[in-house]
């Protein structure tokens, strides 16, 4: 049996243990426990092999396949046409743990874009890349100094800094980080340039036009209820916001508050935003209030429903932008189709979530989109005008119907698919845009 077919059998035939669940990001993982176990079975042999001491060396990696079928890309303005594509990506990594102080972890990426008729967008297409390449330093107990190409989650909903795992290419930052752990509290503090990707090998680089910085604070107020905090800084070179162009130096304010009550889970979040572009003051701010009742009946069904707000700039001729920048986006975050921005935009989503099991899940939702300010532009994923804006022009953008399914076969293989109709309010046929269906699926492999 080939090296390939005995991973692919050892994953479809089940877990004979209950290992940790994968983690969005791959690195945070730990399979240092298998330090004490003897009979490591299925894929354990390649997670974790001793090296002597406490030097041990891990294997892992991930095969997945999106496939997208859209008829009317971009609303169908710009000579958009109907497309059926797949998006491939193959990630390989190795963590060398060398003591307990020292660790080198890497990550190879493969990606491709098949049968697409559009140019490939900016997270289609990669030769073989460093995805991932960091040293980490543990000098104390709860310290530790990161160096190199990461990957950063900050909270778990990534509104406003992801992984962007729903694309081909996930983000990459290329500098140092510093986390703290004591307790209940976790400190990140960071310096990063964001990682331009390049479609030959191994010539990705980091964008000398950017600087990510800042601080966030994470901690639990009670078992249910947990508190975040951050300050964070980007720095922009010769951007673009409506007929401006200019540096942008923006300073983002933030807090976030989760938990559960009961039946019932809730999640807030709001930023401010302050500093200069071009000359003009930024004074801009985003908003999320959302929350969902599970109730206690066969399948577990959940009635949710959350409200999001992105400001918009209100006078592009006076001296202050409004407009958010979301900075690195979540960018499935409405949904697939990458329609929306948090600029200028408020929506609203009501949903119903059902689990006929544990490993399956459905969601059907709907959600309503308004701009902000008809004087801005409508924009697309993460900050790109779809159109100028068109002052007294109309705020309705249109509704979007959405049903989500995921099924998680086993820990290593996942099948996940999403299908949306995104309806052309007034403000899209004005610019001549009609209505958008999109079907998509994931197919995953990790191990």
């Amino acid at each position: 049996m080939s090296p390939v077919a005995a991973l692919l059998a050892a994953a479809l035939a089940g877990p004979i243990a209950e290992p940790p669940a994968f983690k969005p990001v791959r690195s945070d993982e730990d399979y240092g426990y298998l330090r004490g176990v003897e009979d490591r079975r299925g894929l354990d042999a390649l997670r974790y092999i001793p090296l002597g001491g406490d030097a041990y060396l891990g294997f892992g990696g991930e095969a997945r396949l999106r496939a997208d079928a859209i008829d009317a890309p971009r609303y169908g303005l710009g000579g958009a046409r109907a497309d059926t594509f797949a998006l491939s990506r193959l990630l390989l990594s190795g963590d060398l743990h060398l003591s307990e102080t020292v660790r080198v972890y890497g990550e190879l990426g493969l990606h491709r874009d098949h049968g697409k008729r559009d140019k490939p967008s900016a997270t289609d297409r990669d030769g073989v890349d460093t995805q991932v390449l960091f040293v980490d330093v543990t000098p104390a107990s709860g310290w530790r100094l990161r160096l190199g190409r990461q990957e950063l989650q900050l909270n778990p909903t990534q509104r406003f800094v992801a992984v962007r795992e729903a694309p081909n290419l996930r983000q990459s930052f290329d500098g140092a980080r510093i986390t703290r752990e004591a307790g209940a509290l976790k400190l990140d503090a960071f310096y990063l340039q964001p990682v331009v990707v390049s479609p030959g090998a191994f010539d990705d680089t980091r964008n000398r036009d950017q600087r990510f910085y800042g601080v966030y604070a994470s901690t639990r107020l009670s078992p249910r209820q947990s508190l975040d905090l951050y300050a964070l800084g980007l720095e922009r070179d010769a951007v673009r916001f409506g007929a401006a162009t200019g540096d942008e130096r923006r300073a983002s304010l933030g807090a976030r508050l989760s938990g559960t009550e009961g039946a019932i889970d809730y999640e807030l979040e709001a930023v401010v935003q302050g500093g200069r572009f071009a000359g003009r003051r930024i004074r801009a701010f985003a908003a999320s209030a959302g929350g969902g009742y599970t109730l206690d009946q066969p399948w577990r069904p959940r009635l949710g429903l959350r409200l999001d707000a992105g400001s918009g700039d209100k006078d592009p001729t006076d001296q202050r932008l409004g407009t958010f920048n979301p900075m690195f986006p979540k960018g499935a975050y409405f949904n697939e189709t990458g329609l929306f921005s948090w600029g200028n935009l408020a929506a609203a989503r009501a949903s119903v979530g059902v689990a006929p099991r544990k490993t399956i899940s459905l969601e059907a939702s709907y959600t309503v989109h308004h701009l902000l300010t008809a004087a801005d532009a409508i924009y697309l994923q993460p900050l790109v005008p779809l159109a100028a804006a068109r002052a007294g022009g109309s705020k309705d953008i249109g509704g979007a119907m959405q049903l989500d399914a995921s099924w998680q076969v086993n820990r290593d293989f996942k099948l996940q698919g999403q299908l949306a109709r995104q309806n052309a309010g007034p403000a899209i046929r004005a610019l001549g845009g009609g209505p958008v269906n999109l079907a998509v699926l994931f197919v995953q492999f990790r191990f």
